[in-house]
């Protein structure tokens, strides 16, 4: 075993130190125990230490209207009497009394080929609530122009603020001239004040003066509350961002816009959706699960 003073060695003692060797594992510096760096000892998280930074630096109207307002209504509107946890399609498991079925997959669900998760009873535990916004913008013409790729990422990076990640081809087409590898657009993913803020440029400065945009269908999720939509390369322009440096943007990209909800159906995650003003449209679909 390692000694861990110097003194051992010295003395010629045995390398053994029945001592844990704390200090090995936690590091900080004798001299700020002392009196006078007494504020160095207050965690990062109060609000007297030097080293304290704030999260919230704004107001955040979208939060505060979802835990005033929204919150109680749809914890009123989902809310059924003796409601009881209605058990999703899944996979079915096979006999096993053939050898050959031993490393075979399950079989599929009755009635599709899509397990769906259990419908659990709705409280005040699990009100639904917006967690994310998935913004992806596709560019085809890329693949013969590798800067509208980059051009693709500065839009999203200015209409939303944040730093995009970029999207790369991953097959192989030589008839789309296209090789695994080559930028093809850009994806983000925003989440609290940013995602808030870009939900209100959208549905307060965006939707309204968009000529195309006719609402979103109410046919739209995937069946665990996700809503999907996309917006035309003319409804960009309509961003503050965008608008103020029309010279600046000769060309702008469509984008696809997907709304990850906690909701456990899709018709909740709608009105959710409805409550932060997004308009819907058609028929509403009700899942045979309700």
């Amino acid at each position: 075993m390692r000694a861990f003073s110097t003194s051992a060695r010295a003395a010629g003692k045995t390398a053994v130190s029945i001592v844990p060797p704390v200090h090995h594992t936690v590091k900080f510096r004798k001299s700020q125990l002392m009196d006078k760096y007494a504020s160095l000892q207050i965690p990062r998280s109060s609000v007297t230490s030097p080293k304290y930074r704030p999260q919230r630096t704004c107001q955040d109207r979208v939060r505060e209207h979802h835990i005033n307002t929204v919150e109680s209504d749809m914890m009123l509107i989902t809310y059924a009497h003796n409601q009881q946890v209605l058990v999703g399609n899944k996979p079915r498991p096979r006999k096993g009394d053939s050898p050959y079925q031993l490393y075979q997959p399950q079989r599929v669900p009755y009635g599709g080929t899509q397990a769906t998760k259990d419908i659990k009873v709705r409280s005040w535990r699990n009100v639904p609530m917006l967690e994310a916004i998935t913004i992806n913008c596709f560019v085809k013409p890329a693949t013969m122009n590798h800067d509208l790729a980059a051009a693709a990422k500065v839009m999203l990076q200015q209409i939303t603020g944040e730093k995009p990640t970029s999207v790369y081809a991953r097959t192989n087409v030589p008839s789309w001239t296209l090789r695994p590898g080559m930028p093809m657009g850009a994806k983000i993913k925003l989440t609290g004040q940013p995602m808030n803020q870009f939900l209100t440029t959208l549905t307060e400065i965006v939707l309204p003066r968009s000529k195309t945009f006719t609402g979103v269908s109410n046919s739209t999720g995937d069946q665990n509350g996700n809503i999907t939509f996309s917006l035309t390369a003319d409804d960009i322009r309509h961003f503050p961002e965008i608008e103020g440096n029309l010279e600046l943007w000769p060309q702008t990209f469509a984008i696809d816009l997907c709304f990850h909800t906690s909701a456990q159906v899709d018709p909740e995650a709608r009105t959710l959706l409805s409550a932060y003003g997004l308009p819907f449209v058609g028929k509403e679909r009700y899942p045979a699960r309700w």
